[in-house]
């Protein structure tokens, strides 16, 4: 059969009958390598390619007529002055030899250049004339820097080491200089002498300070040949060959003595990328193929504190927030997303002129704030409450600066993702999540990239983790393909994000990653093939929201149920144990100041609710639950010059503020005349008795009391919120003895341990139901300290390895045992371990006396440790005859249940995990749990139970936590598996209350009126967490408070917010009754906006239902 056409084809006038000349097959290795030859700045062929003409002119330090001139100014020590404050000094800025070496430190000092340009004026003009051209200013001296102008305002950042060292300069910065034909531009730089990432060296120099002029086209065709070459490179499509091929002809037609061969060579790229590439237009060209997309998003991670403090953090956001909004101006498509509410208020506090940009912009769309919590926190560590304060804070104040909410949890840097998130982010109008730090898990692949994540109510919000698995991109070829190649849910949805710009220590997108996403989107326009279309413009609520339309509002997408457990930095968990502590603390002072500064601004009406200050302790308790902060992996410096003393600072405030509260109960911490009747309060919401230390006890409770030395006594409180002391005897002492087998027993009727003089508890038996606790046939005994090695594969502070589980040395002889206590209301045995040449412990074992045989009983530990220590890691373990597969491991309002096995590597994985106040293994009728006051570590794996202790990281802190530690943990057998009798005795082994108060007569009706303000009744497992007076009360002390502008909608009237959780996981009903008249009932998310109301069973009372581990917030409004 034939074909018409072929005949036309073959003899074409245009193919030669005769070869001219033989072609030979290019070899594509050989074409390939070719091509890092043309913009090889450093090469032998550099004045032969395109390197020559990237810059036309140049202006350089000294010079008489034209050129650069510096002088400088020292800030006194380590201070960082503002700019104001500067230019009150510049009578002292001193001129500059420029043929000497300018030089200056050391390590986090700051210092002021004023830099003068004389310019020739026909230099000047000819770059006005040509729009394309620009003036770019050079600096580097190895730090990093500001530029102001003299106006003050900062204009763009300087990173230093070859990184972001150029600015372009306005060019109404220019004066003409009258009489001469010379332009003069004035403007002050800040260099802050520490490096992108930390401190760095003590001496930095001066490098380069010039003026350039660059070859616009030279700069684009190098952007041009950036992605062909990228595409050029990469293995599998047909495109890679065109690519190669267009490279090789650039590289053909550019002359190095002629620059209008560049014009050539832009013609050439335009095959593959477009005319389009030099304007946003790129972006409009055609629709955006939504099964093949990427969404380009700008950002800039900074660290609020790491490798560097608090102070050069401030420096970090003014310096990178600057220079996204150059590239806002520069470029129209460009839409830049910063988080954090901490860093706007600083902006606010430091760069006011700069806040009123970034305020511009953002109103425009260009610059999105977002993220919604005070800072980018840990989600492991913090308190429940901890985390409602982050979206608390961060929500009203991104409300009150813009007018709006964020609706997207914006997270890409922490170390694991609690399982109640997804609930708390619903509750605080968030129903989107991003992050991508579990592409960093070392064992398994995660397996989803867009996904519904399912917390432990089954509350869920939507996910995206970028498929290029960072938040850091460079906005390279491969980045783009990678975000939608890499996708992991592409069955679902075909559309990645790509998060670009220099992070961690701040700086952002820069011009050339415009520039290369721009042709990244020609090339895909143009070329075809399997490369994704990117686009800039749309933004990441614009991304999800195309998620949830494209996947029938999420319904299409997998669900992934529980936590976001990080295979990695599991050492964070235990690492700085002084700022975990500091942090447990503050949090549950801070729930007992807002308890009783709420009750007595309800009894008390000339008493004020102190809100901005429990609004700025808490903005100081949030800053330090940043993800490096409290997690422990930020330097010496951060802790010892800014968190301790801030934290130590917010627990001297609360303390107080409750001091306040309490006396308008004629309540006192001390002793007098006025104050005689020896009292204890609690701030939890259930009847209980306690045995405190207390001073001054009256004479007729000293026969119902344990002397424990001169002056100090033991003696039994009983009650809910106001505590008695008992004047009856204990109903079951404890006792401790030594038997003739050399073991001391100490026992209360219901418990019985008996430990040897190691200090190893060898038997630990349950009196009432007949049970034998420790399991013997594992190791000798419970409460074995443990030393590991502990040298991770990488980041010290940050991680534990799998491996260090197999390296361990048993701490076996004791150096002191004697019987510290003898009863009856507490027992108690003392005991020394030297842990090594420069470490020892002391540990006090107790055991009290109870007054009810169904109460709980503990033993507790009480530890005094020196440590100093080089990469070791000391646990406690207790074997234990339990047999399940699951412990429970409490979390935020909850339980997280994790394997006690090793059947998979995702079980593996889990061999250190996060708990809050306890850890419960259990089977199905008996079960022990181990509480502590501030650790937060451990793990249970087969029969063992093991608290983690304390840690000996060098990097990035060498001293991390060397010094002098206190800490306290108990074990308490229960019968049954994990109920209420565990969730309260933890909450009460970390009360934060006085052991000892004195209350005046006068208000006796007063105090009795604490027991009855707010109570709680019905199923034990639902916890009343916190009760606050409302954020929107006109009666509460509001003077200096940071979210002014939001309405007080209660005027002439108060509420009552009350949090409860439900705390097992199962459905529950309580009832909640006010000891005073109320108006109406409302149920409200976690941001105190009202959703429903509540009906009340009868004045003042209402009935209420929660689901599993599910969290309520009710405010009440009284009458």
């Amino acid at each position: 059969m034939s074909h018409p056409h072929t005949h036309s084809v073959l003899n074409d006038s245009n193919y030669p009958q005769v070869i001219p000349h033989p072609q030979f097959k290019a070899v594509d290795s050989i074409y390939e390598n070719r091509l890092r030859q043309f913009t090889d700045t450093g090469g032998q062929y550099s004045n032969l390619n395109l390197p020559k003409f990237y810059n036309r002119k140049r202006l350089r330090l000294g010079g008489s007529q034209t050129g650069i001139t510096l002088r400088q100014w020292d800030a006194p020590g380590l201070t960082k002055p503002l700019f104001k404050d500067v230019m009150e000094k510049r009578d002292e800025f001193r001129s500059i030899d420029v043929d000497k070496p300018i030089v200056f430190g050391p390590k986090w000092s700051s210092h002021w250049f004023e830099v003068l340009i004389r310019l020739d004026k026909n230099w000047f003009d000819a770059v006005s004339i040509d729009k394309r051209e620009c003036l770019t200013f050079l600096w580097d001296a190895g730090c990093e820097a500001l530029l102001f102008g003299v106006d003050g305002c900062p204009l763009q950042g300087l990173t230093g080491n070859g990184e972001r060292t150029e600015c372009e300069l306005p060019l109404d910065w220019f004066k003409e200089s009258k009489g001469s034909d010379v332009m003069t531009c004035k403007f002050y730089i800040e260099c802050g002498c520490n490096s992108i990432f930390g401190g760095g060296g003590d001496n930095y120099d001066l490098r380069v300070c010039e003026l350039a002029q660059y070859n616009a086209q030279a700069k684009a065709l190098f952007y041009d040949f950036w992605v062909l070459s990228d595409a050029a490179r990469e293995n599998g499509p047909p495109q890679k060959h065109k690519a190669r091929e267009i490279c090789n002809r650039i590289m053909d037609t550019f002359d190095s003595k002629d620059a209008k061969s560049i014009d050539k060579c832009r013609r050439i790229a335009a095959e593959f990328l477009g005319t389009d590439v030099d304007s946003e237009k790129v972006f409009e060209k055609s629709k955006l193929n939504k099964f093949n997309a990427v969404y380009a998003i700008g950002n800039c991670h900074i660290d609020t504190a790491w490798l560097w403090d608090f102070a050069t953090s401030k420096t970090k956001i003014a310096r990178s927030w600057s220079t996204q909004l150059r590239l806002i101006e520069k470029y129209p498509e460009y839409v830049f997303v910063a988080s954090a509410a901490q860093h706007f208020k600083w902006l606010i506090e430091y760069y006011p002129e700069l806040y009123e940009k970034v305020k511009e912009a953002a109103t425009n769309g260009r610059f999105i704030p977002l993220g919604g919590s005070w800072v980018e926190n840990d989600t492991n560590l913090p308190s429940g409450e901890g985390l409602v304060r982050q979206f608390l804070l961060g929500q009203r104040y991104f409300q009150h600066l813009f007018g709006s909410k964020s609706d997207i949890f914006w997270l890409p840097d922490s170390f694991g993702y609690s399982s109640q998130i997804p609930q708390i982010c619903r509750l605080c109008e968030i129903p989107k999540f991003l992050t991508q730090k579990l592409s960093w898990n070392n064992i398994n692949t995660f397996p989803q990239n867009s996904f519904n994540w399912v917390g432990i109510d089954n509350s869920q919000v939507m996910v995206h983790m970028p498929p290029d698995n960072t938040y850091t991109a460079d906005a390279n070829y491969g980045d783009v393909k990678r975000s939608v190649h890499n996708h992991k849910n592409l069955y679902n949805d075909q559309k990645g994000m790509l998060l670009y710009g220099k992070g961690d220590g701040g700086g952002g997108p820069t011009p050339a990653m415009v520039e290369k996403l721009r042709r990244c989107r020609g090339f895909a326009d143009n070329a075809g093939g399997e490369f994704p279309q990117v686009t800039m413009g749309p933004t990441v609520t614009d991304f999800f929201n195309d998620l949830s339309n494209d996947t029938e509002n999420g319904k299409k997408l997998p669900s992934w149920r529980g936590e976001l457990y990080l295979e990695y930095h599991r050492g964070t968990y235990t690492t700085q144990a002084k700022v975990k502590n500091y942090m447990r603390t503050v949090e549950l002072l801070m729930h007992n100041v807002e308890l009783f500064a709420s009750f007595a601004s309800v009894v008390h009406k000339d008493y004020k609710y102190p809100l901005s200050q429990i609004e700025r302790l808490w903005q100081n308790i949030c800053l330090c639950q940043f993800h490096d902060v409290l997690p422990g992996s930020c330097i010496n410096k951060v802790y010892g010059e800014d968190v301790w003393p801030m934290l130590a600072k917010v627990q001297e405030n609360e303390e107080k503020l409750l001091a306040e509260a309490l006396s308008q109960f004629g309540i006192s911490n001390f002793k007098d005349e006025a104050h005689k009747h020896l009292i204890r309060l609690s701030s939890l919401p259930w009847k209980k008795s306690s045995i405190e230390l207390v001073n001054n006890l009256p004479n007729f409770l000293i026969s119902r009391a344990q002397k424990v030395a001169e002056n100090d006594y033991l003696i039994q409180f009983y009650g809910s919120t106001l505590m008695k002391p008992l004047s009856t005897r204990i109903k079951y002492p404890s006792i401790i003895y030594k038997c003739e087998d050399g073991l001391y027993c100490m026992e209360n009727s219901k418990l019985k341990a008996l430990i040897d003089s190691d200090g190893l508890i060898v038997k630990l038996y349950d009196l009432v139901n007949e049970r034998q606790l420790i399991n013997n046939t594992i190791m000798k005994g419970g409460n074995q300290y443990v030393m590991f090695s502990d040298t991770p594969l990488n980041f010290p502070a940050w991680d534990t390895e799998l491996y260090s589980l197999n390296k361990f040395r048993y701490i076996k002889k004791s150096t002191k045992c004697k019987i510290k206590l003898s009863g009856p209301l507490v027992s108690s045995l003392e005991i020394e371990h030297r842990l090594s040449e420069n470490s020892k412990i002391r540990t006090v074992i107790s055991l009290s006396g109870i007054n009810d045989l169904s109460e709980a009983s503990m033993v507790k530990f009480k530890c005094d440790v020196k440590w100093n220590e080089d990469y070791e890691f000391l646990k406690v373990q207790f074997p234990v005859n339990i047999s399940a597969d699951f412990a429970s491991y409490e979390t935020q309002f909850g339980i997280t249940k994790r394997p006690t096995h090793f059947n998979t590597s995702w079980d593996v994985a889990k061999f250190e995990c996060c708990m809050h106040k306890f850890v419960d293994f259990s089977d199905y009728n008996y079960g022990v749990s181990i509480i502590n006051n501030n650790k937060y570590g451990g793990s249970v794996h087969g029969n063992i139970m093991t608290l983690s202790l304390l840690r000996a990281p060098k990097y990035p802190d060498e001293k991390a936590d060397i010094g002098h530690h206190l800490f306290e943990y108990a074990i308490l057998p229960h019968s049954g598996p994990l109920s209420a009798t565990t969730v309260r005795a933890g909450w009460e082994f970390n009360e934060r209350m006085p052991s000892e108060l004195f209350a005046s007569a006068e208000k006796k009706n007063e105090l009795f009126a604490l027991d009855s303000l707010v109570t709680i009744s019905g199923d034990e497992g639902i916890i009343l967490s916190n009760v606050k007076r409302g954020e929107d009360d006109d009666d509460v002390n509001y003077k200096d408070g940071l979210i002014s502008s939001l309405p007080k909608k209660y005027v002439g009237s108060q509420t009552l917010v009350l949090r409860v959780y439900e705390s097992l996981g199962g459905t529950s009903k309580a009832t909640i009754t006010i000891g005073t008249d109320v108006k109406k009932v409302v149920k409200t998310n976690l941001l105190e906006e009202e959703k429903e109301d509540v009906e009340m069973s009868s004045p003042g009372r209402f009935t209420f239902e929660l689901r599993a581990f599910e969290i309520a917030t009710f405010k009440v409004v009284l009458k």
